[in-house]
């Protein structure tokens, strides 16, 4: 507990220095704030007993960290932009609507290839081991059949619905 305090008091300290060696090397006061903060939350983690000049120690983690954020910035081409420009072209995880009628069409389709398939154990197989999650291992006890068999049952199904799949396409 004592380690604790002696590292907060030595933030709290040279705090100020920190944000004002920060923002010289940044040019950005707010950039500067994070990253103090940044080396605060590294910093609360150390020994500081172990450490030989711990404000030495704070300084050097206050230019690494600057030299960082400077470096992605430049890197990202982000540096002196809002969040808004930064971000209006970067491609969104979003699936159009489109894609997500063509997706439920082609799952339909599958699904419908399932069911349709003439071999039961065929069925049971691929549903349990895609939909259910079981394991190659527990649909061979299940069906009383080999392990072989059951990879032979699933691999076939799959080829089948792979090629409905693509037929869909």
């Amino acid at each position: 507990m004592n380690r604790k305090r002696t590292s907060l008091e030595l933030y709290q300290t040279h705090r100020a220095s920190l944000l004002s060696y920060a923002a010289r090397l940044s040019g950005d006061k707010t950039l500067a704030e994070d990253i103090v903060q940044d080396v605060w939350l590294l910093f609360s983690r150390q020994r500081i007993e172990t450490i030989a000049a711990p404000l030495n120690y704070l300084r050097t983690m206050v230019r690494n960290l600057v030299i960082t954020r400077v470096r992605r910035q430049r890197v990202e081409g982000t540096t002196g932009t809002d969040f808004e420009t930064a971000t209006a072209e970067m491609a969104d995880d979003q699936v159009s609507p489109e894609e997500d009628v063509a997706s439920r069409e082609a799952m339909k389709r599958i699904v419908d290839a399932i069911a349709a398939m003439q071999d039961r154990r065929q069925r049971q197989a691929i549903h349990m081991y895609h939909f259910e999650g079981m394991k190659l291992r527990e649909i061979a006890v299940h069906l009383d059949l080999s392990l072989t068999r059951v990879h032979n049952l699933i691999e076939d199904g799959m080829a089948v619905c792979d090629r409905v799949r693509k037929e869909g396409q």
